[in-house]
């Protein structure tokens, strides 16, 4: 009997949070010393055993952000296959719950006009979050 070996292919489940305020959409860059350094991204963050999407998010969100957040609407789930791994983006548009943000992991967020989001140098899988979350504002009009 020959026996095959197939790679298995890491999944790794990732919520993260559009987090709109006073009409802007935060945007958060990557530390230098992530992958995919300096490119911008919506926060969250790797999902943990036994955790919801829900649950991942408000631990990710007060873990590089320190804020609360109340989840509004679950977009669509945005799939990345970079090929030894595919990430898979579980984005939520959601509000802030308190207001000081202190960065952990970030270099640095800014608020931008919804318009404006695709200005920035983004993550691949947040490219396609960015244009669920505009059909979302589209079908809310």
């Amino acid at each position: 009997m020959i026996e095959t070996l197939f790679p298995v292919k890491l999944v790794v489940r990732v919520p993260c949070a559009v987090i709109e305020h006073n009409g802007k959409v935060l945007a958060a860059q990557r530390s230098k010393a992530l992958s995919f350094p300096l490119k911008w991204e919506f926060p969250g963050g790797k999902q943990e055993e036994n955790e919801t999407d829900e649950e991942t998010l408000f631990r990710e969100i007060r873990e590089e952000l320190d804020v609360e957040i109340e989840i509004l609407h679950k977009l669509p789930v945005t799939p990345k296959d970079q090929g030894w791994r595919e990430i898979i983006l579980v984005p939520f548009v959601c509000n802030l719950k308190t207001y000081k943000i202190t960065l952990t992991e970030h270099e640095q967020i800014l608020w931008l006009e919804p318009d404006t989001l695709s200005d920035l140098d983004w993550t691949e899988a947040d490219l396609g979050v960015i244009q669920n979350y505009y059909a979302y504002r589209e079908a809310q009009k």
